[in-house]
């Protein structure tokens, strides 16, 4: 399920890259690849950067960046397969540096190579979200014209005054002249929609399937204990040797089953103490809501003050050690059933309680005595003219787009690891329950996703998105914060040169705001979140879209669509009302 999502967003990124290509709207290249993209008809977004190499890569040549948001359902390699074997040959004029001689003879052979180079270049991503789900960008333009044909319907009956004020009328009127004219036919079938995006979308059967996934674990495990069973059993009556294998192979599997089952309900349980107590507990409780408020809104406090630090010390010495107490006493359930009744596991808790509280405390100690203010920003926020330029091509009538690169902080193999956990996490909930074009409460996201690239050193990030980059960033500091200081507080940016001159290069290192216990603060630094970002961030140097078209219009649209065709209720001429008036 993930990797679908995953599928969808991918990018090419081809190392030490030297060619000279004009991507300009006056050069050869960009009909070619307007064509291409045109042509394919799977490629909802794409662009094309230079990511800079880095500061101790050995001959600071660049890497091209292809970054392409597909629709579901296609193979990485079909479509490459299908860029590759073009007949204006777009690709193979973008990616020909890396062919000194020319290639071969054979054009085929020549897509061959190529297609075989483009997969080593292949960056699947490791987390992604996606809006506008379930819509191809065929089936987006023609609801983006249904909708402009219904409003240019709907000036003429107004403009006839034949319905006067009733709206039932009116939309019944508007309906069947959409189901006269044969240019429609198309959209007498529902629009399609993904299981989570129709009827999976309710809680019950987002909880059923995770009860038949539990189901079809347990009975995986019993029939492999069976299979087991069997063989084990002849052997040893081959070698007239006793059975005593089989039955361990027996409990072996009952054993499992058992601890699976354990540890379901100790998840359940888990589950009930934070529903209660940062859920039910606050509706109930006017003083225990305003006590939690205060904890968040301290630990997410931008700026270090008395309060915040108080709290925070507060939080190591009785929250952390409380959640570990409570993850312990789970995984003893899950795999030591009988030793949680006894006297002795009570005592060694509260004991290992009471050590790990102290040591928060002088960890804490330790790591606050020599920092420098927090709230210190080193420069006003700029913007490299080269970022204000794209920004600028985009704003009129296109989707806005990003391009952030940064490197991963040392250890890498512990960051990258836990960076994937995290995009994993985003990526399902994106995938099961925020399915209406929303990531958490951050609206207007077409396509984003994240590329943990050469060797896990870096982390490239790109957007496709509604409106403008301070709105973006605001959508998330105000909304999906704890996503977005997971996805980004193992990384940093690092002193790297521009890969040609109208690139912006670092010069001084940066860091990613500070957070606390992982989820807090990060991205509530508002200034210093939006000058690591800005300062991550790349120029495209080509830009393509399907279909020209917010979130709010795609879905509009298609929403037109089943109000139009549908049955006549009030609900549907409401729709159809608001869809010609906004």
């Amino acid at each position: 399920m993930l990797k679908m999502v995953r599928q969808q967003l991918i990018c090419i990124i081809a190392p030490r890259w030297s060619d000279v290509i004009d991507f300009s709207d006056s050069g050869d290249l960009y009909p070619a690849l307007e064509a291409l993209f045109r042509d394919v008809e799977v490629v909802q977004f794409a662009s094309i950067a230079l990511l800079p190499a880095r500061a101790d890569s050995p001959d600071q040549r660049p890497s091209l960046m292809l970054e392409l948001a597909v629709e579901e359902g296609i193979n990485p390699r079909d479509m490459l397969y299908r860029l590759v074997n073009h007949p204006r040959g777009a690709m193979w004029s973008l990616f020909r540096s890396y062919w000194p001689e020319g290639g071969p003879a054979l054009e085929s052979e020549c897509n061959r190579q190529l297609l075989d180079r483009l997969m080593e270049w292949l960056s699947i991503a490791a987390g992604g979200f996606i809006g506008a789900r379930d819509r191809t960008a065929r089936q987006i333009q023609k609801e983006q014209d249904l909708l402009k044909w219904t409003r240019r319907e709907a000036r003429a009956l107004k403009a006839a005054n034949q319905h006067g004020a009733d709206r039932a009328s009116f939309a019944l009127a508007l309906a069947r002249r959409a189901y006269q004219d044969p240019q429609f036919e198309w959209a007498l079938e529902p629009a399609p929609r993904s299981y989570w995006r129709g009827s999976g979308a309710s809680i019950s059967a987002k909880v059923g399937y995770v009860l038949v996934v539990f189901c079809l674990w347990l009975a995986a495990v019993w029939l492999a204990g069976a299979l087991l069973w069997g063989p084990v059993c002849i052997g040893a009556w081959f070698l007239g040797a006793p059975c005593s294998a089989a039955h361990s192979v027996l409990d072996a599997s009952y054993w499992v089953q058992n601890a699976s089952i354990r540890a379901a309900l100790a998840l359940i349980a888990l589950g009930l103490l934070y529903w209660f107590f940062l859920t039910a507990l606050p509706a109930l409780s006017n003083r225990w809501r305003n006590r939690l408020d205060n904890v968040y809104r301290e630990l997410d406090r931008p700026t270090r003050t008395q309060s915040s630090s108080h709290t925070y010390v507060l939080s190591w010495i009785f929250g952390v050690p409380l959640v570990l107490a409570l993850l312990a006493c789970a995984l003893v359930l899950t795999f030591w059933p009988g030793a949680i009744l006894s006297a002795a596991f009570a005592l060694k808790v509260l004991v290992v309680t009471g050590v790990l509280a102290i040591a928060a405390l002088i960890c804490v100690a330790v790591d606050r005595s020599d920092r420098p203010p927090e709230d210190d920003v080193p420069r006003a926020q700029q913007v490299h003219p080269s970022i204000d330029t794209c920004e600028a091509l985009l704003a009129k009538d296109r989707v806005a787009h990003m391009v952030s690169l940064t490197d991963i902080r040392s250890p890498n193999g512990w960051s990258a690891w836990w960076i994937r956990l995290s995009l994993r996490i985003v990526t399902l909930f994106g995938r099961v329950f925020y399915t209406a074009g929303r990531l958490g409460d951050a609206p207007g996201i077409h396509f984003g996703h994240w590329h943990i690239i050469e060797g896990g050193r870096r982390y490239l990030f790109c957007s496709n998105y509604d409106g403008n980059f301070g709105g973006y960033l605001d959508d998330f500091i105000n909304g999906a914060t704890v996503g977005t200081t997971l996805a980004w507080r193992w990384t940093t940016l690092m002193p790297r040169r521009s890969a040609d001159f109208e690139q912006p290069d670092v010069k001084e290192p940066r860091s990613f705001p500070p957070t606390r216990f992982s989820i807090f603060r990060g991205v509530k630094c508002e200034l210093k979140f939006k000058s690591y970002a800005r300062d991550s961030m790349l120029p495209h140097a080509y830009r393509f879209e399907a279909c020209k078209a917010t979130l709010d219009q795609i879905d509009l649209a298609t929403a037109l669509r089943e109000a139009l065709f549908g049955e006549r209720n009030d609900k549907n001429d409401d729709l159809i009302m608001r869809a010609i008036e906004t």
